[in-house]
């Protein structure tokens, strides 16, 4: 997924018993061959193999129900310090391709993520660093567009822009693995592509409004 850039626009559509015009989005695979069909009439057909419902019932703040073991609990640990008591914040860590979600100084989740495939050329793709706030959510939508290495047309559970057309998503299409250095040439348009457990947990845990902040 990614911004709009000069050569290209990005639309969303969303699935509620016919597709329709919705608004401006932005974010997908990068990789120009990757083709995926739209979602017929129904939610339910545009993911088959996953509910047209959050994933996971809405956890307690305190839970960390995907946590995952790794090197980033330091970091976490961080994050979380400098997040003032009562506050959700959601950070994103470009160099690390690690997410964590806190509320005050509680690590409610982490995760690996994918972020923009900044080192491709003539295109804009890299997740702009800062500080903003989720804008919308949104469940069972196809985020698609078109630059100057084609169209795409990627139909997603979880949907939650924080930066105008860049968001958190799940990406079902994404062949290598969530954290891997890979992103830097095959990674996103500009969002941040995150585990369909950890971004149906996010959907419920994080209102419209929670600050994110990205990082180099």
């Amino acid at each position: 997924m990614g911004r709009m850039g000069p050569t290209g626009k990005r639309t969303m559509l969303v699935a509620a018993g016919a597709l329709v015009l919705a608004a401006l989005a932005g974010c997908s695979a990068s990789a120009p061959a990757h083709t995926v069909a739209a979602p017929k009439a129904s939610p339910a057909a545009a993911a088959p193999s996953a509910p047209s419902t959050p994933a996971l019932s809405a956890p307690a703040e305190s839970a960390t129900p995907t946590a995952t073991p790794s090197p980033t609990v330091d970091a976490a640990a961080a994050e979380c310090a400098t997040t003032p008591a009562g506050e959700k914040h959601i950070y994103v860590s470009i160099s690390q391709q690690h997410l964590w979600a806190c509320f005050g100084p509680t690590l409610f989740t982490n995760a690996p993520v994918t972020t923009g495939a900044s080192a491709l050329t003539n295109v804009h793709y890299a997740t702009p660093i800062g500080t903003s706030r989720i804008t919308g959510k949104s469940q069972n939508v196809v985020l698609a567009g078109r630059d100057i290495r084609g169209p795409w047309n990627d139909p997603v559970h979880y949907w939650m822009p924080f930066d105008g057309g860049i968001g958190f998503h799940d990406a079902p299409w994404q062949k290598f693995p969530l954290g891997s250095p890979l992103y830097t040439t095959q990674g996103s348009h500009g969002c941040v592509h995150t585990p369909l457990d950890v971004v149906a947990a996010l959907y419920n845990w994080a209102p419209i409004g929670t600050l994110v902040t990205v990082q180099a």
